[in-house]
Order: C-alpha cells, then sequence, then structure tokens
C-alpha cells in the first residue's frame, strides 16, 4: 500500500515520524549554496504573505505500517538541511517557547520523570550519525564556533559549513522577523510524504522522481535498486564500497563506468535511460548475482578505468609501459570516449600483457581514421560493437576488425594531407597537433594552460611579406598539416601575423613582449627554430614528414605522392620552377 499525505515541517520532524538515512543511499552532499537558497526561498515566501502554505518538496520513506522509524529513499538531502536549519534556529531563540518549538524538531533529551529517552528526528547516514548528533542535534551544538571533533567525511564537512552559513544567515534577522520565520518555518512549509511498506515500491516511486529531473543521478537509482536485493549487513558493507569507487572516480566518471560495462555487455547503444537499462538487467536477479555483478565486473572494472583515464602503467613491466600509457594518451585526445568500453573490455581480457598494448595501440588508430573519415556515432559504436563481439572469439578475428577498411582509409588519407584546419573544428586540429607532438618529442610536453593553433603561413598575410608564396600557393597549403604549430596562446598572439623571422625569435624566446619571452614549448614549434627561412620547398618537407609520421602511427596507407595528386606536395616544384624562370 502507498500512501502520500501533505505533512508542515513541523510534523514530519515531529513525533509521528523518525526518519532514517538508509546505506545504500550516497552521503548528504548539499553545499552552502544549496543550503542559502533554502533559506532566502523560505525567506522569499514567508514575505510574499500568500496564505497558501510553502512546498518544500517531496520525501520517500519504507515503512512499515503501525512503524515510527521510516528509511529514507528519497529526500535525504532536504531532510538533513531542514533539521541543520532548524538546529541553528533553535541555537539562535530568544524566547523559551520558540527554543522548545525548534528543539522537538531536531533531538528530544532524556527525562525520567516523563519516562522519555534521548531520540533524534533524523538518523544520518552510519558514518556520520555520531558527528551529526554531536555538531548538529545536539542543544546548544551549531552556536559554537568548532564542530566537537574533525570532520571525517566530505559529508561531515558539508554538514558543519552549512551550519556555520544558516546561522550568518539566521543572525541577520531581528528578532521580529526571526520569529515570524520560526513560525512560518514550522507551520506553512510543507512536505509530501509518500510511504510504502515496500521496497521495490519505493525504489520504483524513486526512480520516477528521477525522471523528473530531480537531484538524482543514474548512479543513485541503480545503486538503491542493487543494494536494496541484499540484506542485513552485507548491504553496509557494499554501500560503502560503492562509495568508495565512486568518490575515487567522481561522480560523473563512476556513471561513465556503469555507461561502459552496459555498452559492453548489450554491444549496442542505449535506447533507454541507464537505470532502466540496469532495471531490466536485474529485475529478477537474486542476491547472488548482485554480489557477482559487484564483486566480478563492477570492481575489476573500476581498477582499469581509473588507469585508462589517468593514463597511468604501473600494471605493466617497465618495458611495456610506455607503449601503453602512449596509446592511452592518443585516445584520450579524441574528442569523444566511444573508444572507453572497447579498452575496457581488452583491458577485462588480456590484463596487464603486450597484447593489451597491441590491441590498444590499434584501437587508437582505428579511432583517429574514423574522426579523420568523420563517422558520425552510430557508425562509430557499430564498429566498436564488432570489436566487442571479437573480443570473445579468436585472435585473428580480433586484429581484422581492427584494421580500417578501404574506405576508411582513403577518407583518412585525404583529410590528413588535406586542409585541416578548415575541415575541422579546432579542438580537434589542436588534439591532432598535440598527438603529433608526442610523436615527436623525446620527452611529451604536459602543459595544461591554454593551447592554440598557429598558421606558420598567416591566413591573411600583411601586405609584402611571404612574397615567395602567390596567392594559389597560399589557398592550398595555408590550413594543412605542414603549416600549422601547437603554441600557448598568450605566445599565437604574440607571433600572430609577424614575418617569419620575428615569429622564429618567439619561438626561441627572443621576442619583445613577456610571452616571446619564453621559449616555444612543443617540438614541432622549437624544430621551427633552426630554418633560415619559411620557403614552399621547408613546407613540403615538414607536411611530408609530420603527416607520415602519424600516418605511420594510426596504421594509415597513403598514397604515392604523386604531385599532380596533392596540391600541397605540388607547391615546392612549382614554385621553384616559377623562380628559375
Amino acid at each position: 500500500m502507498i500512501t502520500a499525505n501533505q505533512y508542515s515541517v513541523a510534523d514530519v520532524l515531529g513525533d509521528d515520524f523518525v526518519h532514517e538515512i538508509p546505506p545504500y543511499q550516497r552521503p548528504y552532499a548539499w553545499t552552502d549554496e544549496q543550503a542559502l537558497q533554502l533559506f532566502e526561498d523560505l525567506r522569499d515566501a514567508m514575505q510574499a504573505g500568500s496564505e497558501e502554505p510553502y512546498f518544500l518538496g517531496s520525501v520517500v520513506l519504507v515503512r512499515p505500517q503501525g512503524q515510527k522509524v521510516g528509511q529514507v529513499v528519497d529526500g535525504q538531502q532536504r531532510l538533513t538541511t531542514l533539521t541543520i536549519l532548524a538546529a541553528v534556529l533553535r541555537d539562535a531563540a530568544t524566547d523559551p517557547q520558540e527554543r522548545d518549538a525548534l528543539g522537538s524538531a531536531v533531538y528530544i533529551e532524556p527525562n525520567p520523570y516523563k519516562d522519555q529517552i534521548e531520540a533524534v528526528r533524523l538518523l544520518a547516514h552510519t558514518e556520520d550519525r555520531v558527528f551529526f548528533r554531536e555538531a548538529i542535534q545536539f542543544p546548544g551544538a551549531t552556536a559554537k564556533s568548532t564542530p566537537p571533533h574533525e570532520p571525517k567525511t566530505e559529508a561531515q564537512q558539508l554538514m558543519w559549513a552549512n551550519a556555520e552559513k544558516l546561522r550568518e544567515s539566521v543572525f541577520g534577522l531581528g528578532a521580529q522577523e526571526r520569529q515570524a520565520f520560526v513560525k512560518f518555518f514550522l507551520r506553512k512549509s510543507v512536505l509530501v510524504v509518500v510511504a510504502t511498506e515496500s521496497r521495490s515500491a519505493a525504489l520504483r516511486i524513486f526512480r520516477v522522481l528521477n525522471d523528473r529531473g530531480l537531484d538524482l543521478s543514474n548512479a543513485d537509482v541503480i545503486k538503491a535498486d542493487l543494494l536494496g536485493k541484499l540484506e542485513g549487513g552485507e548491504i553496509a558493507h557494499q554501500a560503502a564500497r560503492w562509495r568508495e569507487f565512486e568518490t575515487d572516480l567522481g561522480r560523473l566518471a563512476f556513471e561513465t563506468l556503469l555507461e561502459n560495462l552496459r555498452f559492453v555487455r548489450e554491444e549496442s547503444k542505449n535506447r533507454r535511460t541507464l537505470s532502466e537499462a540496469y532495471e531490466e538487467r536485474f529485475r529478477n536477479a537474486s542476491a547472488s548475482d548482485v554480489r557477482t555483478f559487484l564483486d566480478k565486473e563492477l570492481a575489476p572494472a573500476k581498477k582499469w578505468i581509473s588507469e585508462i583515464l589517468d593514463g597511468d602503467g604501473e600494471e605493466f613491466p617497465v618495458e611495456l609501459r610506455r607503449k601503453w600509457i602512449e596509446a592511452l594518451s592518443g585516445l584520450r585526445l579524441l574528442p569523444n570516449r566511444d573508444w572507453l568500453p572497447v579498452t575496457l573490455a581488452a583491458a577485462s581480457r588480456f590484463g596487464a600483457s603486450e597484447r593489451l598494448v597491441s590491441v590498444t595501440t590499434k584501437l587508437e588508430g582505428l579511432a583517429w581514421i574514423m574522426q579523420l573519415g568523420r563517422r558520425y556515432d552510430t557508425q562509430r559504436l557499430n564498429r566498436y560493437a564488432d570489436i566487442l563481439r571479437a573480443l570473445r572469439t579468436a585472435d585473428p578475428e580480433l586484429d581484422a576488425k581492427l584494421a580500417s577498411t578501404l574506405d576508411e582509409n582513403e577518407d583518412a588519407s585525404a583529410a590528413l594531407t588535406g586542409p585541416l584546419y578548415s575541415r575541422f573544428p579546432v579542438r580537434v586540429v589542436r588534439a591532432i597537433l598535440e598527438r603529433l607532438d608526442r610523436l615527436l618529442a623525446e620527452q611529451p610536453v604536459l602543459w595544461d594552460g591554454q593551447k592554440s593553433v598557429e598558421h606558420i603561413l598567416p591566413q591573411n598575410p600583411e601586405a609584402g611579406e611571404w612574397s615567395q608564396f602567390d596567392a594559389a600557393s597560399r589557398g592550398a597549403l595555408t590550413d594543412t598539416l605542414g603549416n600549422l604549430v601547437l603554441l600557448t596562446s598568450r605566445k599565437n598572439s604574440s607571433a600572430s601575423n609577424a614575418p617569419f623571422a620575428e615569429k622564429k625569435k618567439i619561438y626561441a624566446g627572443q621576442g619583445h613582449t613577456a610571452a616571446g619571452k619564453k621559449r616555444a614549448t612543443y617540438a614541432s614549434a622549437q624544430e621551427l627554430i633552426a630554418l633560415t627561412d619559411w620557403t614552399p620547398a621547408t613546407y613540403s618537407e615538414r607536411h611530408q614528414r609530420h603527416v607520415s609520421l602519424l600516418a605511420s602511427h594510426w596504421g594509415i596507407s597513403l598514397p604515392v605522392q604523386n604531385p599532380t595528386q596533392n596540391a600541397a606536395y605540388a607547391i615546392a616544384p612549382r614554385m621553384i620552377e616559377q623562380k628559375t624562370a
């Protein structure tokens, strides 16, 4: 049976309810911005003077009929913040009745004369429960300058930080406004409490609320659904592991991991929400099925995705580590992460081995070939699904699936040798140049600042400069790989349309501006310093060398260099002929 009733804050935090945060819930996560927004919303509603109650949202509980304690399936963040606000108002109260009304909404002191035992209205997360009781719920706790002991978790830090911020706001009210606010907060502010005796029914409601855009992630819904199939102490154990995984990766990356595991299993684009996909998979699962997924699938995948996203090779022998890191660096430069499920599946199958390095290197080449050939996401995902199926079969079939088709190779070759800058977004060109730089440099550059793509021969050269290139030549080569170089943004703006002699000084750290006095970081810029001038011949040599280097690494077969077939290659001979004539 499901019930839904409207209650005031005083009733929700009153004698008829005790709210317990179950272990499978994520920890408290509201920041001071969200806590202060709640306070300001309440204050604005009070000042508006409407006779209608102010709706604070909903709470979903699993509460067997006749029991006072309900497990909070949805509404933890709001209930916890309302409790913190009530505690702050209580500790700021000057009127005894005001203090008693607020105090009963937070903490019940033991009284042997009333046969009354100590109680709280909200039982926080197990690992945060003692801190919350002592730092927030105990009378006078929020009036202190420091908590009773140092916060040990992020949730505890947020609880105390929110109490401090709310205390500042409450003390900004005059006595009369504060007391009016207390009355409005307790009696005119309401929540809808949805209660059910069935955990599965509560999770269905939770899922529906999530789909309506409340502050719940797919990972929250999946966790609640999976851990709801476990019993007793195992729930707390697996919930703690889940939180550890989520904390180590970050919430977004953890949800990405869940999506990648789904793709590896289903080998297709997800046309449902992620939570629906997992709900369908585990609808009839036993506790043993859930345990197997958590121990044998999720935990190993979490370890591997950490290595993949961080570019870490600590699991590998020294002689393989550099090759693994290099292949990952190329994959991570791509503007999409469609390659992740294949890398994850290959790592799970082959472990830290030479075979994994080989597969990842080939995968990098294929991924970049599809990027250069402008294959859209469905084409890429179908290609990766084929590779996933091959991963479950003999190795020769896997190698065949990792090889590019004739059409893919031709499209990638044409893109790499042609006008890259005008064909692709700047972020893609920048990534190509970063990949090139790693291949050129003995020690790859790690630069966290803003990177920029510079044209050596400018797109719009100053009149009288760069006379060795005619208009037709400039149109053919300006946007091609050989005429592009990677710089920091400030050094790029410093070089701008300057003549090559001046650009060289800036690359060498001999320019006039502050940015120009720093030597260029990237190998593709440093190699230009040794050139006497930028001519069609030097361009052509550099272009062919850079194209060949990337093509060789990515497994792209280039056509025989026939000057009549490629304008960029043709420039040097034609310009030399003109000068001779």
